[in-house]
């Protein structure tokens, strides 16, 4: 019987020490799966993080090229003197007046700006309202000079002034201009 005993409490505490053991390998396991969850979970924040900065880096890219090619817009090539020629015909129909662009000069020396001698046709508040839209183009323009000469009586060369019966006097502007906003 004695032996009985001990037998018996040897196998419970075999089974005692069994438990205990496969606890403590139970309780290491979950431990080194929180480790690596928490690992993962650190991996996956900083990942977030990345992707949002990287979304708010290119919003700001695109923010920045729109930016640019406003800016880039403004500065003329010698290609784009078109543009401006353009510009010029649009603000005149704006005006409603007659423009005649008599000369455009690009000289390929460095620091030399292009120049653009015109003439505009029509009364002198079409003129003055023209003058007003030129200095208003998105262009950096230095005007040179303007000379306003009185031309002649408009009443026999516009119609509205014949449905008016309004007496208008035609006035010519010569203008010439350079194009600061120029790049070589």
């Amino acid at each position: 019987m004695k032996n009985k005993f001990f037998i018996t409490i040897f196998i419970l505490s075999a089974f005692i020490f069994l438990a205990f053991a496969g606890w403590f390998y139970v309780f290491s396991k979950i431990n080194s799966e929180k480790k690596e969850i928490f690992e993962l979970r650190k991996i996956i924040l900083r990942n977030d993080k990345k992707n949002n900065n990287e979304k708010s880096l290119s919003r700001l890219i695109d923010g920045i090229k729109k930016e640019k090619n406003i800016i880039d817009s403004f500065f003329l090539k010698e290609k784009d003197l078109i543009r401006l020629i353009n510009g010029l015909e649009s603000i005149g129909e704006n005006a409603s007046v007659s423009l005649k662009i008599s000369s455009v000069s690009v000289e390929k020396k460095a620091g030399s700006k292009p120049g653009l001698l015109f003439s505009v046709k029509g009364t002198f508040d079409q003129l003055f309202k023209y003058l007003y839209f030129l200095e208003n183009l998105p262009y950096l323009i230095t005007v040179d000079s303007v000379s306003f000469q009185k031309t002649g009586d408009g009443n026999e060369n516009t119609q509205e002034n014949a449905k008016e019966n309004k007496s208008t006097h035609l006035w010519q502007a010569l203008f010439s201009i350079k194009l600061e906003s120029y790049e070589n």
